[in-house]
């Protein structure tokens, strides 16, 4: 597309608060698919980026250029205004915020509006909660939805893509799942979901030809995406690997491009070395507190039963690092002859439900968390998947008793069972046990 090239400066923050509900107001009237902000000059339509032309006299004036901006954009022709494309991405996740941004990196080069829509796995996007008038293509990014959302999406837009590798999104879409023509899949469950959109952006790019400043963008981050993809897949095979994830989990990065406008700007300017730098900084303190909560780890029936037993964690204080935590549980969970699980529990704040609790089940060699989670709505990988499930019915999970250990010598585990007291479990040394 052809961008007219006027440069115009934007407007500053609105420090009147009615004039600012005003414009909030006009831009879900008129501007759905404005750049940016919406206080940008700069307007898609479909004959290209209108850069709308400011008089001189008006620039210095805060009220009355945004006036005339509004007005401007209003007299635009319905015929004139141009649909967008969604991205719909995995929140709050790594995986999914990198995938997002290789979307934002193709689109920004090709002049496509774009909307971006964060999904969580506690309250996952509806379509009716899209702008459907306003959208053209909608891309899901490390994630298909729940049952039934991408045969409804993709029955009401001109395009859907989807980009993927969760192994409940393989058996969505192979299990009697019909999906129109529109529809585009990519899912490899051998990549993450960051690394197969900046494969399949590039190459879409590359396709169409002269873009070659935001081909060496993609080029430059790269690496940063392999290691998130080391992460996600849990395979830790780069050089620290593990440090890299600590430090970009001490960056706090907010990961919904809504709240955070400058997300693709922080994640362009990270710096690999700086971040593992930062990461072996924090580790060992990391490890430290997941060494507190798993000492206060106790056994549970997964499912009331249905999927044996497994270890379990009340891990509110240090959600943040569930994974690493749910993974070192579940060797634990192994030692203790019970399933090679890894249950870590918490709230979510954003739910303002503290009925509802998360679950999220880590697990190790060839042990299948994912029929679990999606008995109770959830999904993910083999090895790492979630579910949401009521308060109530979680503590009926819970084996009552005391978890009894039996060591030897030099503290070593050798047994244990639970039992309604101490006095039922014999304490004893085993003589002579050293392994």
């Amino acid at each position: 597309m052809e961008v007219i090239q006027d440069k115009i400066e934007k407007v500053g923050p609105v420090e009147n608060k009615q004039l600012y509900d005003a414009i909030e107001k006009k831009k879900r009237e008129h501007l759905p698919k404005m750049i940016s902000n919406p206080l940008s000059v700069l307007y898609p339509t479909k004959s290209g980026i209108v850069a709308l032309r400011v008089p001189g006299h008006l620039q210095a004036e805060r009220r009355s250029l945004i006036i005339y901006l509004i007005e401007q954009i209003s007299n635009l022709t319905n015929d004139e205004k141009e649909k967008a494309a969604a991205v719909l991405y995995h929140y709050p996740c790594p995986d999914g915020a990198f995938a997002a941004l290789a979307a934002h990196l193709f689109l920004s080069a090709t002049c496509t509006p774009t909307l971006f829509f964060p999904n969580t796995v506690y309250t996952p996007l509806s379509v009716e909660q899209l702008p459907l008038s306003h959208i053209h293509t909608a891309y899901l990014l490390d994630f298909v939805g729940p049952p039934g959302f991408l045969q409804d999406l993709s029955s009401k837009l001109q395009c859907v893509v989807v980009l993927d590798h969760h192994k409940t999104a393989v058996e969505s879409l192979n299990l009697g799942t019909s999906v129109g023509e529109n529809v585009t899949k990519v899912i490899d469950m051998d990549r993450s979901g960051a690394t197969i959109a900046h494969d399949f952006f590039t190459e879409n790019l590359l396709a169409i030809g002269d873009h070659d400043i935001t081909i060496r963008k993609f080029e430059r981050v790269r690496p940063l995406f392999d290691y998130i993809q080391d992460a996600d897949l849990w395979k830790w095979n780069l050089h620290n690997s593990k440090a890299f994830s600590s430090g970009l989990k001490d960056l706090n990065i907010e990961f919904n491009a809504n709240l955070n406008p400058s997300l693709f700007e922080q994640l362009l300017s990270l710096d690999l070395e700086s971040v593992i730098k930062q990461g072996m900084l924090s580790l060992s303190h990391k490890q430290r507190l997941i060494d507190e909560v798993l000492n206060q780890s106790y056994e549970i029936a997964l499912s009331g039963g249905d999927f044996g037993r497994c270890l379990a964690v009340n891990a509110d204080s240090v959600t943040e690092l569930r994974s690493e935590l749910g993974h070192q549980l579940a060797n634990k969970s192994c030692r203790m002859n019970l399933r090679g699980i890894g249950a870590v529990v918490y709230g979510v704040p954003e739910l303002k439900n503290d009925q509802m609790l998360k679950i999220s089940l880590r697990s190790i060699d060839n042990e299948d968390t994912t029929a679990i989670s999606q008995k109770f709505g959830g999904g993910g990988h083999r090895n790492a998947s979630s579910f949401m499930l009521r308060a109530d019915s979680f503590q009926q999970w819970k084996i009552c008793g005391l978890l009894a250990v039996r060591l030897n010598k030099a503290g070593t585990y050798l047994t244990s069972r639970v039992v309604p007291n101490l006095l039922d479990f014999e304490v004893k040394t085993i003589e002579g046990a050293d392994k």
